[in-house]
């Protein structure tokens, strides 16, 4: 790919990553499979101008979890209610499979003695939520990449927010380039393709990174939850369990509206400045 060739590609995808952009249209491009998303409104959460409108995750607060394998977590609530996570973006060798076992580890430790907060919105024909697990503030799906334990999950990337595609795209890259973890092994079989009987993968990458800056964090999917029409989630009242044991956040820490509001819910009323009731105002509709 010649400079000028290239130059027009990274300047397009920059003008495509607001919500509902990003990758999907960048993959399209290259003739990948990423799905769809749909335009349903007017409040698009980014700086972008353009319809698409951004829905808020529904937020999971766990105060026990553990790693099934190397992207699948089970969380407990403050309820003592119990629930299976698929992480959002990513897919890891299987348990049996070539680095399975370090991938299941690389997750255990990134969750090991954590805050744990999932961000979801939506579950998987196995009735598993599919989410972003979030301990400590340390993105574990992102963090799986990174080490190396796991693949970017190209074709249900539609349903992350146009900054993570980008973002775990990037990671998987790196840690490719860098022989981290499954990477050692110059020929790995995708799990997708293990799972499905075949003993190699077709390992024709692109590794062009793209720049994530200025890329929308919004969900361009609704949240499989209780709307009130305009598409945002209406968050449940925490409970007095989940309020013992929430940590109070400053606003840059927090990434949705939802978990603002929650926050605030709890006595956090640090985050709601001017005391309208309407916290860390650069995130939620209203402020």
């Amino acid at each position: 790919m010649n400079l000028s060739i290239k130059s027009i590609i990274i300047v397009t995808a920059i003008a495509l990553t607001s919500c509902g952009g990003g990758y999907d249209d960048i993959d399209a491009m290259r003739g990948a499979t990423t799905g769809s998303t749909g335009v349903v409104g007017d409040n698009t959460g980014s700086n972008s101008g353009n319809s698409v409108k951004c829905y808020e995750p529904n937020i999971l607060n766990a105060t026990g979890t553990r790693a099934i394998d190397g992207d699948t977590v089970e969380v407990t609530q403050a309820s003592g209610q119990s629930e299976r996570v698929r992480l959002l973006g990513i897919d890891a060798p299987e348990s049996k499979q070539e680095y399975g076992a370090e991938s299941t580890a690389e997750l255990a430790q990134c969750i090991n003695s954590a805050i744990i907060t999932i961000e979801w919105t939506e579950r998987d024909k196995y009735d598993r939520l599919l989410g972003k697990v979030i301990a400590n503030s340390v993105d574990c799906n992102l963090n799986q990449l990174q080490k190396g334990a796991a693949w970017h999950y190209k074709e249900y990337q539609s349903s992350q927010t146009s900054y993570d595609r980008i973002e775990y795209a990037n990671a998987e890259i790196v840690a490719r380039l860098n022989g981290r973890g499954l990477w050692a092994n110059r020929y790995p079989i995708k799990p997708s393709d293990y799972r499905s009987g075949k003993n190699s993968s077709d390992l024709n990458f692109n590794n062009d990174r793209l720049p994530s800056k200025g890329a929308s964090k919004c969900y361009s999917k609704p949240s499989a939850g209780t709307s009130n029409g305009s598409g945002t989630i209406i968050p449940l009242p925490p409970t007095g369990a989940i309020c013992s044991n929430f940590i109070k956040k400053t606003c840059s820490q927090i990434t949705t509206c939802v978990e603002a509001q929650q926050q605030l819910a709890c006595g956090n009323t640090q985050i709601d400045g001017d005391k309208d009731g309407v916290p860390c105002e650069s995130i939620c509709p209203g402020g």
